[in-house]
C-alpha cells in the first residue's frame, strides 16, 4: 500500500521529524475536514438563529394557535345551535300543549306510524279472512264444522264468560275458559258445528259432558248434562241435538258450560259465533 511521508522541522536548529500515513488514511482525513467545515457552516448556531427571527418557525406557530383558535369557534357556534334547537322544540311542544292540541310533534308523527302500522295489520287480516271465506265457499263440507253457532236456542242469557271469575268453591280467581249459559233442566243443547263424538263421560267438577271433534285440532266441549241424546263415536250435524240440561257438576245452579278448544288450548267461543 502506498504511504505519504511527512517530515516536520519544529525549528532550524532541531532535526527534523518524519511520519508516515497512507495514501488512503490521507484521503479519508482530507475529507472529514470538509465535511465538519460544511456542517459547521450550515447548521451553525448563527444559521439556527437566522432560521428562527427570518419567521419561518413563528409562522407555523401562529398558523397553529389560529387554527386551534377557529376550532373552538366553531365548537362553541355548534353547541349553542344545539342548545338553541333544544329550546325551540321545547317551546313549539308548549305552545302546543297551551293551544289544547295536547300532544307534541314527535307523539304525533308516532301516533301516525301507529295507524298506519294499525292498516296494514287490518289489510292482511282482510286478506286473510277472504282467503278463508274463499275456502269455506270451496268445500261446503269443511264449511259446516265450523263451530259458529250458539249450542242453546232462544236466546239463553251467559252468566259467566271467558275471564278470570271467583271460584265460590275453592274461594280463589281462576280462569274460565269457556261460556256458562242460564238455563233449566230439560233444556236441548245443539252441536254447533258438524263433528265427530269422541268422549262422553263424567267429570270431576263438570259432571256429564261430552266432547266433539269438527277437524283436527278443533274441539267442542259441553258441561253440566243432565243425559246425552247420541252416543260416542256418532257424527253429528251442526244444529242437531246432542244433550239435556240437568243437574250435574259442582256448578251451584243448573246451566250449561261451553268451551272451543284449539290444538287442546281453550279460546273464547264468542268469537266465533256468527249471531248474538
Amino acid at each position: 500500500m502506498k504511504k505519504l511521508e511527512i517530515h516536520v522541522f519544529p525549528s532550524k536548529t532541531t532535526s527534523g521529524k518524519n511520519y508516515k500515513i497512507s495514501l488512503a488514511g490521507a484521503i479519508v482525513s482530507v475529507i472529514c475536514v470538509v465535511a465538519g467545515v460544511a456542517g459547521f457552516l450550515l447548521f451553525s448556531p448563527v444559521s439556527i438563529l437566522n432560521n428562527i427571527t427570518s419567521g419561518n418557525i413563528t409562522d407555523i406557530h401562529r398558523q397553529n394557535v389560529a387554527i386551534k383558535k377557529e376550532l373552538s369557534t366553531i365548537r362553541a357556534s355548534v353547541d349553542e345551535t344545539i342548545l338553541k334547537a333544544e329550546e325551540t322544540r321545547i317551546l313549539r311542544d308548549s305552545t302546543l300543549k297551551s293551544g289544547g292540541l295536547g300532544f307534541t310533534l314527535e307523539s304525533a308523527i308516532f301516533e301516525e306510524e301507529k295507524t298506519l302500522e294499525k292498516r296494514k295489520g287490518l289489510k292482511e287480516i282482510e286478506h286473510s279472512f277472504r282467503q278463508l271465506i274463499d275456502t269455506l265457499e270451496r268445500d261446503s263440507a269443511l264449511a259446516a264444522k265450523l263451530p259458529i253457532l250458539h249450542p242453546m236456542k232462544n236466546g239463553h242469557a251467559i252468566k259467566k264468560r271467558f275471564e278470570m271469575v271467583h271460584d265460590p268453591f275453592t274461594d280463589q280467581d281462576l280462569p274460565h275458559r269457556g261460556i256458562d249459559y242460564v238455563a233449566v233442566e230439560g233444556d236441548t243443547v245443539y252441536a254447533t258445528g258438524a263433528g265427530s263424538v269422541t268422549e262422553v263421560r263424567k267429570h270431576r267438577g263438570f259432571g256429564l259432558s261430552m266432547k266433539v271433534e269438527h277437524m283436527k285440532g278443533v274441539r267442542t266441549f259441553y258441561a253440566h248434562l243432565g243425559r246425552t241424546l247420541v252416543n260416542q263415536g256418532a257424527s253429528v250435524k251442526r244444529g242437531q241435538p246432542i244433550a239435556i240440561i240437568g243437574e250435574s257438576g259442582t256448578e251451584s245452579s243448573i246451566g250449561l258450560h261451553y268451551e272451543i278448544r284449539l290444538d287442546g288450548n281453550s279460546v273464547n267461543p264468542e268469537s266465533f259465533f256468527i249471531t248474538k
